[in-house]
């Protein structure tokens, strides 16, 4: 059995070999990169740094050189990691191994093709989402696609970890948007699956790979749907509601009337004290705002539902202030991520804010919003606060992320996860109470919260595992993301 410096010293000659010597970094500040901006950065400001390194980052910039690449990690036994805009927030992107090699995928960022006849766009998988959105904008479209993480998002990354925007109960998530796609499994095959409007072909195979958290195979190209952009059309709106239950009714009552604002949020009193001062709520008060994007004629029409509902709920309308401030703010934290401000900041207040974003049914929803309330505090000693909003709604639903903050005050990172970890497992337990409760909404699973997915699927684990077993037999591919390493020994 060679050594890790002799496997190193081997794989990284022959990975030179398939993509050039430039393009295989070694050097210790490359390695730690791809735990991600999102998640790991408590660690970092008290320096502490992870147990295992990759072998090698390589760079990769075709379908091509990403199949050659996992074709010679399939065959030798090593595993592979892919990164792109690394805004993995449950650790999809932690090592746990001393034989892995991240495929890195940014510079696979080209459009391909704007179809504006068929409202499509087809990008290679590392295009930065907020550089294809500045693209579709000059022309008067957008993909519709807004997640926190857009001025870091990548294509691929979007799709395999099923990611939904803030404007998504106008636009929907990616599942709604995807049309079709390139892959590459571990053995190095490539896949295509062609951009229809609608097939009824069997199962939809881009449902095998949308969401698989790069666990089993390798994103290169995606097609998506596309929109004119009405963002200069919106009418906005925000409400004082009674509280956080009346509050899901209206929304309810908004959404299955067939009405469908962009933007749906809900605050309880501990979250928008912090992080919205400006709103000032009685005890047991939230704040309710919307936005619709739409046809000037349709966008007026929702509003004028909304003010309706929301007045006969018990609301009182504030004006735009608080939503104004909203859209201009609600991805300000990708600029300092990463940065040392924000390591100093944890290392000022030894406080570490996180959130975790469940759904349930609307018959759900309240109980288990109040069960999670009533729980955390009680089986978490250095919770400092908690709250939650709502932010994603359905005909037949709706989700709550949860908005915590944790005290670590000897600044330990490996205590600041294992409280995290303790909450998010108290949480998953209320949720999955429930019968309608999903524990995950669409951060995805990653390594954080995999040891509740059989509890999640039920009797559909085997599927899952049955997947990763077609797909990825030798593990190859992120193993411990989505699904337990021991799940797959039986």
């Amino acid at each position: 059995m060679p050594s890790i410096e002799a496997l190193a010293s081997h794989t990284i000659g022959d990975l030179k070999g398939i993509v050039g010597d430039a393009e295989v970094l070694t050097d210790r500040d490359a390695l730690l990169r791809p735990e991600g901006v999102l998640v790991r950065q408590f660690e970092k400001a008290f320096g502490y740094e992870p147990e295992f390194l990759p072998l090698c980052i390589v760079r990769v910039y075709s379908t091509g050189q990403v199949a050659e690449v996992m074709k010679y990690c399939d065959d030798h036994d090593l595993s592979v990691m892919l990164q792109s805009g690394a805004s993995s927030s449950e650790d999809q992107l932690l090592v746990i191994n001393d034989k892995t090699v991240v495929v890195d995928m940014r510079g696979m960022d080209k459009l391909i093709s704007l179809d504006e006849e068929n409202m499509q766009v087809t990008t290679q998988g590392g295009m930065g989402l907020q550089e294809l959105e500045r693209i579709l904008n000059e022309k008067g479209l957008t993909t519709g696609h807004w997640p926190q993480s857009q001025p870091l998002a990548c294509m691929g990354g979007l799709v395999s970890t099923r990611s939904i925007g803030q404007l998504s109960t106008y636009y929907g998530g990616i599942e709604d948007m995807l049309t079709g796609m390139e892959a590459v499994l571990p053995n190095g095959e490539i896949v295509r699956m062609r951009s229809v409007p609608r097939a009824a072909a069997g199962p939809d195979l881009r449902h095998t790979i949308m969401g698989s958290e790069g666990a089993w195979a390798a994103i290169t190209e995606v097609t998506v749907k596309i929109f004119v952009d009405y963002s200069k059309e919106q009418w906005r709106g925000a409400f004082v509601m009674p509280s956080f239950e009346r509050g899901l009714e209206a929304i309810r009552d908004i959404i299955t009337s067939g009405y469908r604002p962009a933007v749906v949020r809900l605050y309880d009193k501990a979250d928008m004290d912090a992080h919205y001062g400006s709103v000032e709520l009685g005890e047991d008060e939230a704040c309710m705002f919307f936005v619709a994007e739409a046809p000037p004629e349709i966008a007026q029409a929702i509003g004028a539902k909304i003010d309706r509902v929301a007045d006969g709920f018990g609301g009182r309308a504030i004006g735009t202030a608080v939503v104004d401030n909203w859209m201009d703010t609600r991805n300000a934290v990708n600029a300092v991520l990463g940065t040392e401000p924000n390591r100093d900041k944890y290392r000022e207040s030894r406080r570490f804010n996180t959130t975790i974003e469940i759904s349930a049914s609307w018959s759900d929803i309240r109980k288990i919003y109040r069960d999670v309330l009533d729980a955390v505090p009680q089986h978490i000693d250095n919770l400092t606060m908690i709250g939650g909003h709502v932010s994603h709604s359905y005909q037949n639903g709706t989700n709550i992320y949860f908005v915590y903050q944790l005290a670590i005050e000897d600044g330990d990172p490996l205590k600041m996860w294992e409280s995290d970890r303790a909450v998010k497992d108290v949480v998953a337990t209320q949720v999955l109470k429930q019968p309608s409760g999903g524990m995950v909404h669409h951060h995805g699973v990653g390594k954080m919260r995999v040891a509740r997915i059989a509890d999640e699927l039920g009797s559909a684990f085997p599927i899952l595992v049955g997947l990763k077993k077609l797909f990825d037999p030798k593990n190859t591919m992120n193993p411990g993301t989505l699904i337990p390493e021991d799940a797959l020994e039986a």
